[in-house]
């Protein structure tokens, strides 16, 4: 596979880490990978297998309780209505919560891949000893859960969509928020238990979703709490995961502290960051206006191409807003999402709007539907064109641009047979993405990354192998300007 282990250039990374084999050199990426390492442009199915009250509040009808989480809601339906009638209860929520106008419209809006939160309650009884789930009647209302979890994958691949499955909800919570699925939440990283029970949970995931090409990654956990101990968890989970499947796309998450995360994964393949970018909960960003988050939003938003945005909107708070005319709110509504769209777009592995849809009413700024069909949030549309150049004849004019400014400006000597070799592979791959609906590389620096050490395991190594990769980004931009 050519996502590989790169056992060159990345012998300081940790082991746990470490993924498959490097591929054989020539080969074309299958269209799991390309589901995988392509631009992920995409949205949230909040509510749907880790219930939110916002979200899907009919769930919530016997719940008289101020805690929120989907725990709370379970045990006052089971109370109220007994096991058996929750159990249909919530079945009918799994079945119901996406209609196939949902997936058509998704489709139809360019959206390649969706990112769905998931409790641990919903694997089976063996992953929530020792819980506040770990009860028998508790456990039959979700003993159908997985199994409509996996169906989702396999409709989702009906119309070309990629998944990341998101536990989002962990033994104990990973913070405090009701989304973790359990209340009085953010416990997980204290209890051994837990962590354990997480790693099972993973592990089982792993295997069971170990065939489906659009399984885009599995996210280990979500917002874990600020400062808390993450990396031993990380660290843990990633071992095991890799021994059931070396080639599993991981995403971890930023803990609040995107810098520090976006360091930590240096030189280790096939992870990435999931990063949660909202402008509208801080007290500095309550107190600046919409124009000034607009501003922040194009100028002071540190990305990578190993991170994604598993989380932002179009929200933005009443204080903000206040400082603006309400015949105004529409168009800087509209500039605050382009201005989002076109960094993630330029900097990022991806995004994932929160949320699409919800039970009742229309979710205004929270809604993608609501957002793309007011222009607020533009998806990059299919162009329907292909590229027709001739590989041959493109590189060999792009060879002779480069070596004649480089003879020109460099006493070194120089392999420029590695910068056709590069432009030749870049190219290839670009056209076998786009061959897959259109898809571009979004994982950039690490595809390439991988590629170059295929090139130095046929070749051998050198001090230019920067005309390789100069080359290979020359070959994708080459396809890029004929499509786009």
């Amino acid at each position: 596979m050519v996502f590989g282990k790169i056992k060159s250039k990345l012998s300081s990374a940790v082991s746990h880490y470490n993924a498959a084999p490097p591929p054989l050199p020539g080969d074309q990426p299958t269209a799991k990978e390309i589901y995988r390492h392509r631009f992920f442009a995409g949205t949230n199915i909040g509510g749907w297998f880790l219930l939110e009250k916002w979200i899907a509040p009919s769930l919530y009808s016997s719940c008289q309780s101020e805690d929120d989480s989907e725990f709370s809601a379970v045990a006052a339906s089971i109370k109220e209505i007994g096991a058996d009638q929750t159990k249909q209860k919530w079945n009918a929520h799994y079945d119901n919560f996406m209609t196939d106008q949902d997936w058509q419209w998704l489709a139809n809006n360019h959206v390649n891949s969706i990112r769905v939160p998931m409790g641990f309650f919903i694997l089976g009884a063996q992953f929530v000893k020792g819980t506040v789930f770990d009860k028998k009647d508790i456990v039959a209302v979700y003993s159908d859960a997985w199994s409509k979890y996996k169906q989702m994958i396999v409709t989702a691949k009906q119309y070309g969509i990629g998944v990341l499955i998101d536990l989002h909800g962990l033994p104990g919570g990973a913070n405090g928020d009701s989304h973790s699925g359990a209340p009085n939440g953010g416990h997980f990283f204290e209890e051994s238990s837990y962590i354990s029970l997480a790693v099972s949970g993973l592990e089982f995931i792993t295997q069971e979703v170990q065939s489906f090409d659009n399984v885009i990654g599995i996210q280990i956990v979500n917002e874990a709490k600020y400062g808390a101990d993450t990396e031993r968890f990380y660290n843990k989970a990633a071992k095991h995961i890799r021994e059931i499947d070396p080639s599993q796309l991981i995403v971890i998450s930023d803990g609040w502290d995107r810098d520090r995360y976006i360091n930590y994964i240096k030189g280790k393949p096939g992870v990435l960051v999931d990063t949660h970018i909202y402008r509208c909960f801080s007290e500095d960003d309550r107190n600046k206006s919409p124009q000034q988050l607009i501003y922040d939003a194009r100028e002071h938003t540190n990305l990578t191409t190993n991170t994604i945005v598993g989380e932002f909107s179009c929200v933005l708070d009443g204080r903000s807003w206040s400082r603006v005319s309400d015949q105004d709110r529409d168009v800087l509504r509209r500039d605050y999402g382009a201005a989002q769209i076109q960094v993630y777009q330029s900097k990022s592995a991806g995004f994932f709007f929160w949320t699409f849809k919800f039970e009742q009413g229309g979710g205004g700024e929270w809604s993608l539907r609501e957002m793309v069909e007011s222009g607020c949030i533009c998806i990059p549309r299919r162009t329907q064109r292909f590229c027709n150049g001739d590989l041959d004849q493109e590189a060999q004019n792009a060879v002779q641009s480069h070596a004649s400014y480089w003879d020109q400006h460099s006493a070194a000597n120089m392999e420029h047979w590695r910068y056709e070799d590069g432009f030749r592979t870049g190219w290839k791959d670009a056209i076998s993405f786009w061959s897959l609906d259109e898809s571009v590389i979004g994982q950039r620096e690490s595809w390439r990354e991988a590629r170059l050490q295929e090139h130095v395991s046929k070749t051998s190594s050198s001090d230019c192998l920067w005309e390789w990769e100069h080359g290979f980004d020359a070959g994708v931009q080459a396809v890029m300007r004929q499509v786009l």
